[in-house]
């Protein structure tokens, strides 16, 4: 399995498909580590929020207003991971088809989950500096989601190249589109949340 982390060309010529269990595993586990970092970080996400909710009502309403919301930031990425899960997949699966990709939207649910694997992979290091730092938006952390990115794209690539059939150029735009849509439209809610 760690062939998916150092050569996944090689892994998905090997295994043509994997069981749905496997896939459904992977984003699983992303879902749960997402909510041990904001669960586990609560402190973090609530002093920040009082802060910034201070400048509008008094710090009593602000605490009643996190305690309201606690719950939606604890499950908010288990429900993300799968949704995302989804559109990413539905995503690749339609641009992946329109370029001549074969196969069936279940392969590429199951190709698609295998992206989640650099997240998990890279969590104890996020989770660290997010404890040692404090803070959910720091320069380190955007290097390593610039870096998880970037090896997602590697991974769906040659999932897609191997598992849909098409060659590495076509497979590229296949994920690429998808991963630049998604990517920007998650830069523009950051920076909207900056103001």
């Amino acid at each position: 399995m760690l062939e998916i982390l150092t050569n996944p060309d090689e892994f998905f010529r090997k295994h043509e498909d994997v069981n749905f269990l496997t896939a459904l595993l992977i984003v699983f586990t992303s879902a749960v580590l997402g909510v041990l970092i904001v669960y586990a970080n609560l402190d973090i996400i609530e002093s920040e929020m009082i802060r910034h909710l201070q400048q509008t009502i008094s710090i009593e309403k602000a605490r009643l207003v996190f305690e309201m919301m606690k719950y939606y930031f604890i499950i908010t990425p288990f429900i993300g991971a799968f949704v995302g899960w989804l559109i990413i997949s539905g995503l690749i699966h339609i641009v992946s088809s329109v370029l001549g990709g074969e196969g069936d939207f279940s392969k590429t649910l199951k190709l698609t989950a295998f992206g989640y694997v650099p997240s998990i992979v890279l969590f104890p290091v996020n989770f660290s500096i997010v404890r040692m730092t404090h803070e959910f938006m720091n320069p380190s952390l955007m290097i390593i989601g610039v870096a998880s990115t970037i090896w997602q794209f590697l991974i769906l690539t040659f999932a897609v190249k191997n598992w849909r059939k098409l060659d590495t150029t076509k497979a590229a735009v296949s994920v690429v589109v998808p991963l630049v849509v998604l990517t920007g439209l998650s830069l523009m809610g950051k920076l909207l949340r900056l103001r």
